[in-house]
This record gives C-alpha cells, sequence and structure tokens, in this order.
C-alpha cells in the first residue's frame, strides 16, 4: 500500500480534555527512528490518568497511545536491527541507553529521562506513529497484532511484577488487587505461571468472574470491606506471601499491606494521583511490624524491553493469553476512555485500525 502523506488521528488539544479526530500529516522520521502503520493500539487506565496529570504530556496537541503493533513501513539512515515490512511492538519510555540504569538492564529508573511515548511524543492513537528505533521490538509471526499491542504493557508489566518484584515461586500465596482490570487479568495469569495460589480481589462480579475464569484460586469481593480479614480467612489466618496492587489506593495499600504473612512482598503497580482521583493514597507503615516480620515493599516501574521480549515469547508458546473485552476503531478512543473512567471494562481495551 502506496504510503500517505496525512492521516486519521485521535488528538488531545489540552490536559484532560476530550481526544478528537484530526487529519494531520504523517510524522516524519529521523536517522535513528522507524515509521509505523498501525494495526492495533492498546487502551489502558495510565493514557487517561497521564494526559489528565499536569506537567505529563510536555506539550499540545499531542497524540497518545503507546501500546501498538505495527508494521514498519520506513527506517532511517542509521537504522539496522529493523527492516520495512516487519511488525514490532515498543517500549513506553524513552530513555538515554547510556546511563548506569540503562546499561545494567534497570532503564525504567534512567536518570536522562526523556518522557513517555505518547507524552513526550505522538503515539499510536494515529494511522502511523514515528518512533526512535531503539524502542521497538519483532513481534513473533505466531503472535497477532492485537495481541502484541497488549503484551507491550498490560501483560508484561505484571511479568516483571511477579518474577522481578513479587519472585512469585511455586507454592506462593499471591493477592491480586484489581484482579478483572486490564493489567491485573494478565497478573492472575501471571502468578499462576510462576507457580502461585492466586487470590483475585476486585469489586463487581464480572471482573470477578473473569479473574476465575483465568486461573483465580479464590475471589475476594471488595465491596464487602476488610480486605485482610478475608484474605485471612482464605489463608487460614497466615496471610499471603505476595501482594500486587494494582489499584494503589489508601483502602487497597494499606489492605494488601495487613495481608502479608511474615516475609511477604508488596507490589504497587501506578498510581492514584491526587490531581486526577482527587484523594491522599498516602498510607501508613508501622516499622516494628516491618522489622519483625520483615516484609517487603517494592514499586515496579515498568519493565525493560527483553521483559517485553520474553511476554511476547509467552504468547507465542501460548502460555499466557492476552484479555481484550473491547475492540473500537480508531474514532472510538474517547468512548473507550470514557469508560475506563467509570471502572466498565472488563479486561483490556483496544483500536483496531485498517489504513
Amino acid at each position: 500500500m502506496p504510503r500517505k502523506d496525512t492521516m486519521k488521528a485521535m488528538v488531545l488539544p489540552g490536559p484532560g480534555a476530550p481526544l478528537r479526530l484530526e487529519v494531520v500529516p504523517v510524522p516524519k522520521v529521523g536517522p535513528n527512528d522507524v515509521l509505523l502503520r498501525v494495526r492495533a493500539a492498546g487502551v489502558g487506565l495510565t493514557v487517561v490518568i497521564m494526559t489528565a496529570v499536569p506537567g505529563r504530556v510536555t506539550s499540545f496537541p499531542r497524540i497518545p497511545g503507546h501500546e501498538v503493533a505495527g508494521e514498519v513501513v520506513e527506517v532511517g539512515a542509521e537504522v539496522s536491527h529493523v527492516k520495512v515490512g516487519e511488525r514490532v511492538t515498543c517500549h513506553f519510555y524513552l530513555t538515554c541507553g547510556t546511563c548506569r540504569f540503562c546499561r545494567s538492564g534497570r532503564e525504567t529508573l534512567c536518570t536522562a529521562f526523556r518522557g513517555n511515548v505518547g507524552m513526550a511524543c505522538d503515539g499510536a492513537y494515529a494511522e502511523y506513529v514515528a518512533l526512535p528505533a531503539a524502542n521497538v521490538t519483532p513481534i513473533p509471526a505466531e503472535v497477532s497484532d492485537l495481541d502484541a499491542a497488549i503484551a507491550a504493557d498490560a501483560i508484561c508489566t505484571p511479568y516483571h511484577a511477579c518474577r522481578e518484584e513479587a519472585r512469585v515461586g511455586p507454592g506462593d500465596t499471591v493477592l491480586i488487587v484489581g484482579a478483572g482490570g486490564g493489567v491485573g487479568i494478565h497478573g492472575v495469569q501471571m502468578a499462576k505461571l510462576c507457580g502461585g495460589w492466586v487470590i483475585a480481589a476486585d469489586i463487581g462480579d464480572d471482573k470477578l468472574a473473569a479473574a476465575k475464569e483465568c486461573g483465580a484460586d479464590a475471589l475476594v469481593d471488595a465491596r464487602d470491606g476488610d480486605l485482610a480479614g478475608q484474605v485471612r480467612r482464605l489463608t487460614g489466618g497466615r496471610g499471603v506471601d505476595a501482594a500486587i496492587d494494582f489499584v494503589a489506593s489508601r483502602q487497597t495499600l494499606e489492605g494488601s499491606l495487613a495481608s502479608l504473612a511474615r516475609a511477604g512482598r508488596l507490589v504497587i503497580i501506578g498510581s492514584r494521583p491526587r490531581d486526577v482521583f482527587g484523594e491522599d493514597t498516602s498510607f501508613t507503615v508501622n516499622p516494628g511490624r516491618m522489622l519483625s516480620e520483615m516484609l517487603e515493599i517494592h514499586g515496579s516501574r515498568y519493565v525493560t524491553l527483553a521483559e517485553i521480549q520474553q511476554t511476547l515469547e509467552l504468547l507465542r508458546q501460548k502460555r499466557i493469553r492476552a484479555i481484550v473485552s473491547r475492540t473500537f476503531p480508531l474514532e472510538g478512543a474517547e468512548e473507550a476512555h470514557e469508560l475506563l473512567r467509570k471502572n466498565a471494562l472488563v479486561g483490556r481495551a483496544a483500536l483496531l485500525l485498517d489504513c
């Protein structure tokens, strides 16, 4: 298909504003960039939150979207590791590649961090997107565009959280909070894949049913209150070896911490900025209990590019599956965002393009 000079895109005109469909120029590529024809773009709460937080989007208008699968249609003069015609997905963070954290496989802590795809540069809610070539990685032939787009955040994030932060192993009891959401639903699967006995906590019968269908061994309805009490009843009073909180409200964080067994690990994924949610999410930690029971609290900050590649391999092997409950055309992005604001989606949503 011949390349076009203009493209359709969902554009964010200002902080927290509704997205609007516009026709804009197809982006130019620099010597170290690639141009993708977008085939699928994941839609998650991260985009909704960050586009509303002052300062996260560096300039307006901006095209959001960072979970992407697309076909390479042009490469910069210095690019050699991907070729025109290949399908790729991308890493969310714009990093330097040379600081001590980037060079030690902890690029999400980059000391020269330049922001995020879809916030510091235009993203994937468009027919085409230009990205740094260093951010992209090939998609295996056996993995669909839709699954690969979701893998780039919603599946690889719990991969890192379960394996590196919670260190889930065979026989561990694991609490997944927000288990029916777009990332949490994959956290249930990933904790099971690591050998965990999984307790899934959420609100809403549909989300709890989805978590059960994805392998949860026990369910906690957070609408009933006393998260820790319910967890301890399910574990004979012992608590869990790991709690992974995908909601990160004060209530869930306190409940997750109180649910830990001795030597337990609390992993926090994401946050709920006061600017967006109007609430203080800070919570109290008892240093005496932390010391006597040797508890750990971990912040889990996205993933490495290698972990995206490993997640794609798990999809290729069919050891995990992408849970996408709704798909939309490009112009349906704002509808998907509104459903996320209302907490009305089970699993992930995505945009499917045919440009």
